[in-house]
C-alpha cells in the first residue's frame, strides 16, 4: 500500500473527530438532523483549518444510507466512497485551475444529472475566489434556481474577493485558526497512534510555528519524525531552521544590555548556520513582548526595540543579505537611534510644517464659519466689507473670507469650480493676482481649475468679490517661493513713493528682513507697480 501523509491519514472522518470549530460543527449537525439543507454553503478561513474536511463530512451526512444524519455510519458504500475520494456523487473541483467560464458552463450542464444511488449531488469547489468574473456570473443563475438534488460547498481563503451577488446566496461559515492547545492535543494523539517519541516542549514548538494550521502542524511532525527517532526541541529547531530558545534569550539580553560585539557575533553565527533570520527576529520580538508584559522597568526602550525589529522584518523579506539589515537594526537599538531616522523623515517633517501653516491660515475662516448657521450665511456675507486696495490688507481679507468666496461660487452654480478650488489654499494677493497653492497630489484639481471654462467664471466671481478686476494664478505648494510675512504696503505713484521705496533698503526693518532670510532661506520678491 502506498504511503499516505499524516495530515491525510489522520483527517477527521466524522463531526466528532473535528476539533477547534465547535460552533460550525454544531450548526451543521443541527441542520442535518432537522432536515434544513441549504443549496449552497461557503466555508471561509485560513489554510489548514478544516474547510475541505468538513465539506466531505457534510457530504457524508447528506448521502449516508441512514441520512441525512449528523452521525454518518462510515461503513455504507457511499460513506466509504466519499472517504476514499471515489464517489461519483461528490465532485471536488479546484477553483484555481478550473476558473474559466467554459469550466463553469460545463459544470452547469452536469448539475442536471441526478445522483447515482444517493440523495444529493455535492459539488465542492476549493479556492472558489479564483474564478473569473465571467465564471461567477455564469454560476449565478445556477445558484438562483438550483436543482433540488444539488448542493454546492464553496471553500475559500479570501472571501473578500468573491462577488456580493454570490455571497448573498450562500450560507456562510467562517473558520478560525486552531488554538495552540488544540494543535498540541492533536499532535500528542497522532504521535501516540504512530508510535512517535516526542517531548512535550517539542510539540509545543511545532504548534507555535504552525501558524494556527493543523495541516502544517502535522506536516512538521512528519518531517521531525523522519529526522530523529526521538523528537526533541533541538530536532524541531534543526528541521525548521529556527534558533533555539536559549540563543534567543541570550541575544535579547545582549541587545538590551548594549553588548554590541556579542549581539553582532550571534547574528553572524546564525547566518552562517543557515538559520531563518526572519523567524529569529520574530522570536526576539515575542521575547521582548513577554518582558513588557512581565513589567520590565525600561518599557520605552523595549517598545522602541520592537518597532525597529518589526521594521527590519518587513525589509528583510526582499533583501539579498538580510544579515546586514538585522545588524543595522541591532546597532540602532544599542545606540538608541530614534525609530524615525529614515531619509523620508525630513521630507515628512517639511510637509507637516507646510500643513501647519495652512491650518493656521484656515483657523480664522473655520472659527468664523462655525459662528453662523446655514441660514445666516447670506446675511453675514452681506455685511462683509469691501476688500482694501493694498496687497497686505487684501491678502488678510481673502484669507479671512475664503470660505465665503467658495460658498459664493457654489451659490452661482459653479459647483465644479468650487470643488476644484477648495483643494487648494489661498496664499497671497499680489496686485491684481490671487495666488492659490495646491499639493502635488492635487495636480488634477489644479489643472482643471486652470482650464478656460473653469478659470474665466471663477475670475469673474473673484473680481466681483474683491471689488476690482482680479486674476487667478495656481501654483504647487513646493514651488511657492516664500515672501515676507507682512510686506510693506504699496506706495502711491509719484516721486514720494519712489523715494520711500529707496529708503526701505536702509531702514532697520531691512536688517530684520535680511536676518529673516538668512535664518529661513527666503528672498524678497519685488512687487509690481500699481496702476
Amino acid at each position: 500500500m502506498a504511503y499516505v501523509t499524516l495530515y491525510r491519514k489522520w483527517r477527521p472522518q466524522s463531526f466528532a473527530d473535528v476539533v477547534g470549530q465547535d460552533s460550525i460543527v454544531t450548526a451543521l449537525k443541527n441542520s442535518l438532523d432537522m432536515g434544513r439543507i441549504s443549496h449552497a454553503y461557503l466555508f471561509a478561513g485560513p489554510r489548514g483549518t478544516g474547510k475541505t474536511t468538513l465539506a466531505r463530512i457534510l457530504a457524508k451526512g447528506l448521502n449516508c444510507q441512514q441520512g441525512p444524519t449528523s452521525t454518518p455510519c462510515g461503513t455504507c458504500a457511499e460513506c466509504e466512497a466519499i472517504a476514499a475520494g471515489t464517489s461519483l456523487n461528490v465532485v471536488e473541483i479546484d477553483g484555481a485551475s478550473n476558473r474559466r467560464i467554459e469550466d463553469v458552463r460545463e459544470l452547469r450542464g452536469q448539475v442536471e444529472f441526478t445522483p447515482i444511488n444517493a440523495r444529493y449531488k455535492v459539488y465542492i469547489i476549493d479556492e472558489v475566489h479564483m474564478l473569473t468574473t465571467e465564471a461567477f456570473n455564469a454560476l449565478l443563475k445556477t445558484l438562483e434556481e438550483p436543482p433540488a438534488h444539488v448542493v454546492f460547498i464553496f471553500a475559500t481563503t479570501d472571501p473578500n474577493r468573491m462577488p456580493a451577488t454570490i455571497l448573498s446566496r450562500v450560507q456562510r461559515y467562517d473558520f478560525g485558526r486552531f488554538s495552540l492547545q488544540d494543535i498540541v492535543s492533536r499532535l500528542e494523539s497522532v504521535s501516540q497512534l504512530e508510535g512517535f517519541s516526542a517531548q512535550a516542549e517539542a510539540l509545543e514548538l511545532m504548534a507555535e510555528h504552525a501558524g494556527g494550521s493543523m495541516r502544517d502542524a502535522l506536516s512538521i511532525l512528519e518531517k521531525c519524525a523522519a529526522f530523529s527517532e526521538t523528537i526533541t526541541t533541538d530536532a524541531v529547531a534543526e528541521v525548521l531552521g529556527i534558533t533555539p530558545a536559549e540563543r534567543i534569550a541570550q541575544f535579547t539580553q545582549a541587545l538590551m544590555a548594549g553588548h554590541k560585539a556579542e549581539a553582532l557575533q550571534t547574528i553572524d553565527e546564525l547566518y552562517n548556520q543557515g538559520r531563518d533570520l526572519n523567524q529569529f527576529v520574530r522570536s526576539v520580538i515575542k521575547k521582548l513582548r513577554q518582558s513588557i508584559l512581565q513589567g520590565i522597568d525600561e518599557e520605552e526602550r523595549y517598545l522602541q526595540a520592537i518597532e525597529v525589529l518589526s521594521a527590519s522584518v518587513r525589509e528583510m523579506r526582499f533583501a539579498q543579505d538580510p544579515r546586514i539589515l538585522l545588524e543595522v537594526a541591532a546597532l540602532k537599538i544599542i545606540s538608541g537611534v530614534p525609530v524615525l531616522s529614515s531619509p523620508e523623515v525630513g521630507e515628512l517633517a517639511e510637509k507637516v510644517r507646510s500643513l501647519e501653516q495652512q491650518v493656521a491660515a484656515l483657523q480664522a475662516q473655520l472659527s468664523k464659519q462655525r459662528r453662523f448657521s446655514r441660514g445666516e450665511e447670506k446675511p453675514a456675507a452681506a455685511k462683509r466689507k469691501r476688500a482694501p486696495a493694498s496687497d497686505r490688507e487684501s491678502t488678510a481679507f481673502l484669507l479671512e473670507n475664503w470660505l465665503d468666496f467658495l460658498a459664493q461660487l457654489k451659490a452661482e452654480r459653479l459647483v465644479q469650480c468650487e470643488a476644484f478650488l477648495k483643494e487648494g489654499t489661498p496664499v497671497e494677493v499680489r496686485g491684481d493676482t490671487v495666488i492659490v497653492a495646491f499639493p502635488r497630489d492635487r495636480g488634477f484639481h489644479k489643472a482643471s481649475i486652470e482650464q478656460v471654462d473653469h478659470r474665466d467664471p471663477t475670475q469673474r466671481v473673484l473680481s466681483k468679490w474683491m471689488g476690482r478686476q482680479m486674476r487667478l494664478e495656481c501654483v504647487f505648494q513646493d514651488e511657492q517661493e516664500s515672501s515676507p510675512a507682512n510686506p510693506p504696503a504699496a506706495p502711491a505713484s509719484g516721486g514720494d513713493g519712489q523715494k520711500a521705496k529707496e529708503e526701505v533698503v536702509t531702514t532697520a526693518s531691512d536688517e530684520f528682513l535680511k536676518a529673516s532670510m538668512e535664518t529661513f532661506g527666503g528672498k524678497i520678491i519685488s512687487k509690481p507697480k500699481e496702476n
